[in-house]
């Protein structure tokens, strides 16, 4: 499913921009996150989408140096990148990705195995493979640059790839029409009036159904929210389900 090609690609990615000032060291190119031989054997596929890892994939606090900690069969020499990246949701997952899991559970999904889904999602980062310290909305234009043109083309490849059936994404408004580049208006799938805490919002928050056409002309059906602190920040673990849900319909 992972052709040699795109693994190459992204180790040769990693390879050249390994050493500059704002890639977190040391680290490995996180490709994808999850088991990819799970997702591959999913009756239905489904991926998450965030823009690039998180530095702190690379300690289990701010107050450790960096480390490969949640990647421990990762082997430089090796280059063994598959092997060290399906175990992630079984080996110290940072928490972050709960953002997103409720909304995999409504699609009948979820990141690990454990919760006995009948299917199993990957997330994936369309900006970059790389983890930078800090965080990529503080990470200097000149590095995004660079990191990006490179990074986007390999996470296309990785999707067209991987095949998905439903994308969920969160991520800035500008980035995801600059990445996905929608021909028109998404239709509404829903949108929520209340906040967390049941008190009204100013406005809305809508989440939109677009669709994103792959190299076979495989038409896959893009679920957008908009990003907070994290994604889809700023709803329910209810109304999140409630997303997954409706996908299935």
């Amino acid at each position: 499913m992972i052709s040699d090609n795109l693994l190459t690609k992204t180790l040769d990615y990693f390879d050249k921009h390994k050493n500059e000032r704002e890639v977190v060291k040391p680290s490995l190119p996180i490709l994808y996150f999850g088991d990819l031989d799970a997702y591959q054997k999913s009756e239905l596929k489904i991926i998450t989408v965030g823009k690039n890892p998180s530095d702190n994939e690379f300690r289990l606090n701010k107050e450790e140096p960096f480390s490969f900690i949640r990647f421990p069969k990762w082997c430089s020499k090796q280059r063994n990148l598959i092997e060290a990246l399906n175990p992630y949701f079984e080996h110290k997952p940072l928490q972050w990705f709960s953002c997103f899991e409720p909304i995999l559970n409504g699609a009948t999904a979820s990141y690990y195995q454990k919760k006995g889904y009948s299917n199993i999602a990957l997330h994936t980062d369309i900006c970059s493979p790389l983890a930078t310290d800090p965080t990529w909305r503080k990470v200097s234009p000149e590095t995004k640059k660079l990191l990006f043109t490179e990074g986007f083309e390999i996470w296309k490849q990785l999707v067209n790839e991987l095949q998905p059936d439903i994308i969920f994404v969160s991520i800035p408004i500008k980035l995801f029409k600059d990445t996905f580049k929608p021909n028109s208006q998404g239709q509404l799938l829903i949108e929520f009036k209340y906040k967390k805490d049941g008190t009204p919002r100013n406005k809305p928050y809508r989440v939109e159904l677009f669709e994103y056409t792959l190299n076979n002309k495989k038409k896959v059906k893009v679920v957008f929210g908009q990003a907070a602190n994290t994604p889809f920040g700023t709803i329910s673990n209810k109304q999140k389900n409630e997303i997954g849900e409706l996908c299935l319909k």
